[in-house]
């Protein structure tokens, strides 16, 4: 707080700077005063030509008090520090301290503390950092202590030097110049008192840009400078440095509260500060007590969360008795979705459940009314995206009626399980294909050696057959009867041709064949071969990539197919249709039916044989590549593994789709000839 000063004192101390400067003695020495004439309010020349200001009236006071004789030679400070470093004049007024000038220049102590900051034009992107100094042209006074320091910067910015303050604030008004860098006391009262618009101050300070403003002496003015600031020293115990302080700069900062103008307050003030001291140390004490409480709590709450989030857990808190349901954002979110877009409803949960489970989930939480306290049952759940998630939720009665004993509040878990789910079905599928590998690896080792050893045997009986049946020509009778042996032995021959197909262990004339053409060969024997009331269909693809296999071989495993598709439409009208095209394996975007997996990667040309005949049950489809099963009266050889021994052998794969009543759909898989001719099975033709 500033105490009033009446106008009475402040004309007194005009009047006796007057007086005591008329009292100083004729031949006392007169000191010549060099100080910068734009700088109001520190010093400025008046309408009169005359000086004043703060700096001028504080040293004219600190003159009087000493008795010395000043003349006060007021120019621009481009004009004044290079006269007086080079030696002319006594006292160098209104000078910011710096190591370098005190090297030349002896100091008195401060009597004012600047700030120097940026002035820019309005409208204009503020000044918040050095960073933003980059690029900028930066007004300065020239020779001034703010020009020293501006070009010792690494502001990477373009430092341009004005005779004085007013020109540059003018350049930057103009947008010559992108700021003004100046002390702030003085730019600010030029702006005021010049009425300057369309400039503004920014708040960046530059670090080590605050000076503290002094008198200077020429080198060896001992007695001179002790004088000064001895001045200084009376001026300030006598009052009259505040008096001037707030003539010339109270209105625009006030002056710093001194010690003095609150002693008269110190009682009672220190009463209020002891009592505020009481006040504050009983609501720390209070705020430290709440602070544990809260920390503790908080602390509950994130180790909560913590095992929550390691087992991947989300939890749910029911309030049977209103309906509620309060769900953690990871219940919600493991579904796809926000708790705003759930609810808290118990309506919203059972809306979710897959059909199929829900009848099960109602008579699992009957048990809870029944008395059980826990639960735990897995169930799908659809989420946002439309997909089914397996869920498993486990929950307990944490609130009863005393009374009736029925539950009031019940909380769990979810966890997801979906992957859990899917890994086991993965499980169980490979598993149950590497017992079906095992089972035709084992039967076709097993075909393979009972079909060599048979072959051998009827080689014997169809050798001496022949013979017997030409030395016995002329009895017809016993003619007849090798006859009969001789059909049997070629019928077991070519049921061991076929145990040799299925065991991969045929023997083939490999050749490039184009697929369409063998089909279009095939077509007039397949027509003969088929059921009158069936309708053959063909989609052939153009341009299709040749194969390496045995033409009668793949020739065999169409005509198979045909024959099968005939037959399943059991006499009645209907379609086989034959398609080929060319295809990338391994599919995955195709249907789990269609996938194949077990092939090399690479192009491969497919063949599809469909049917609108009677279909298949899963039960038949799981066993139609076993050997010698059939779903007809009778059996008639290794049929479908023969063309899955066949195929294998070829390097490709057969895949089945079908619909009891609607058809089957088979498609075998071969690769397509490499550039250069190879032998797939690893012996010549």
């Amino acid at each position: 707080m500033i105490r009033p000063r009446p106008t009475s004192l402040l004309l007194l101390a005009g009047l006796g700077l007057i007086v005591a400067s008329r009292l100083i003695a004729a031949d006392a020495p007169v000191y010549r005063v060099l100080m910068e004439q734009t700088s109001p309010p520190f010093a400025s020349l008046n309408a009169e030509g005359k000086p004043e200001g703060f700096a001028v009236d504080l040293l004219q006071a600190a003159a009087a008090d000493q008795h010395l004789n000043l003349k006060f030679d007021l120019r621009p400070w481009a004009e004044i520090y290079p006269e007086f470093v080079g030696g002319q004049g006594d006292v160098l007024g209104l000078v910011a301290y710096s190591e370098e000038r005190a090297r030349a220049l002896d100091f008195s102590v401060p009597f004012e503390t600047l700030r120097c900051t940026f002035f820019i034009r309005a409208g204009t992107s503020p000044i918040a950092n050095a960073a933003q100094l980059a690029g900028k042209r930066i007004g300065v006074i020239q020779k001034s202590i703010v020009d020293e320091f501006a070009r010792q910067q690494d502001w990477k910015a373009t430092i341009v030097s004005f005779p004085s303050l007013f020109e540059s604030l003018e350049a930057t008004r103009a947008g010559q110049v992108d700021a003004t860098l100046s002390m702030q006391f003085v730019t600010d009262y030029m702006i005021r008192s010049r009425g300057l618009t369309g400039l503004e101050r920014t708040e960046f300070i530059p670090t080590g840009l605050e000076y503290k403003l002094s008198y200077a002496v020429q080198p060896g003015q001992k007695r001179l400078l002790a004088q000064i600031n001895e001045g200084l020293l009376r001026v300030h115990r006598s009052g009259a440095y505040d008096r001037l302080y707030e003539k010339w700069l109270g209105p625009l900062e006030p002056r710093r509260l001194q010690w003095r103008d609150v002693q008269p307050y110190l009682p009672i003030l220190t009463v209020i500060a002891f009592g505020l001291l009481g006040v504050f140390l009983w609501q720390r004490q209070l705020l430290m007590r709440l602070s544990r409480q809260a920390r503790a709590l908080r602390e509950s709450e994130e180790r909560l969360q913590l095992v929550f989030e390691g087992t991947q857990d989300a939890f749910w808190d029911w309030d049977v008795t209103t309906g509620q349901v309060l769900r953690s954002p990871h219940w919600a979110g493991m579904l796809g979705y926000t708790l705003d877009e759930i609810g808290r409803q118990r309506e919203a949960f059972l809306d979710l459940i897959h059909p199929e489970d829900l009848p099960g989930l109602l008579a699992d939480e009957k048990g809870i009314w029944e008395g059980r306290d826990r639960f735990s049952l897995e169930f799908r759940m659809r989420a946002k995206s439309g997909d089914w998630k397996w869920i498993l939720d486990r929950g307990k009665v944490v609130q009863r009626d005393p009374a009736t004993g029925q539950p009031l509040r019940i909380a769990g878990t979810h966890t997801d399980t979906t992957k859990r789910k899917r890994e086991a079905e993965e499980a169980e599928k490979l598993q149950h294909k590497m017992l079906e590998t095992q089972k035709l690896e084992s039967l076709g080792v097993l075909a393979g050696g009972i079909a060599h050893d048979f072959n051998n045997l009827l080689t014997v009986i169809l050798g001496n057959s022949a013979l017997a049946r030409l030395d016995l020509a002329a009895s017809p009778v016993n003619a007849a009867r090798l006859d009969s042996v001789l059909t049997a032995a070629h019928r077991a021959a070519e049921l061991c041709r076929q145990l040799l197909a299925y065991a991969g262990k045929g023997s083939y004339a490999i050749e490039r064949i184009n697929l369409n053409e063998l089909v279009t060969e095939t077509t007039r024997l397949l027509e003969l071969s088929i059921s009158k009331q069936a309708r053959l269909e063909f989609a052939l693809a153009p341009a299709l990539p040749k194969i390496e296999a045995d033409p009668s071989q793949v020739q065999q495993i169409i005509m198979n197919l045909v024959i099968n598709a005939s037959e399943a439409l059991e006499h009645s009208a209907g379609t086989i249709r034959i398609v080929t095209h060319k295809v990338a394996l391994p599919n995955h975007d195709a249907s789990p039916a269609q996938k194949v997996t077990e092939v090399e990667a690479g192009d491969y040309v497919c063949v599809e044989i469909a049917d609108t005949g009677c279909g298949m049950t899963p039960e038949v489809l799981a066993r139609i590549f076993d050997p010698f099963f059939t779903t007809k009266f009778t059996g008639r050889g290794l049929g479908l593994a023969a063309i899955l021994g066949i195929v294998r052998t070829h390097g490709g794969a057969v895949r089945v789709e079908s619909t009891p009543g609607q058809g089957s759909v088979f498609r075998v898989y071969l690769p397509v000839a490499s550039k250069q001719t190879t032998n797939p099975f690893g012996v010549s033709p």
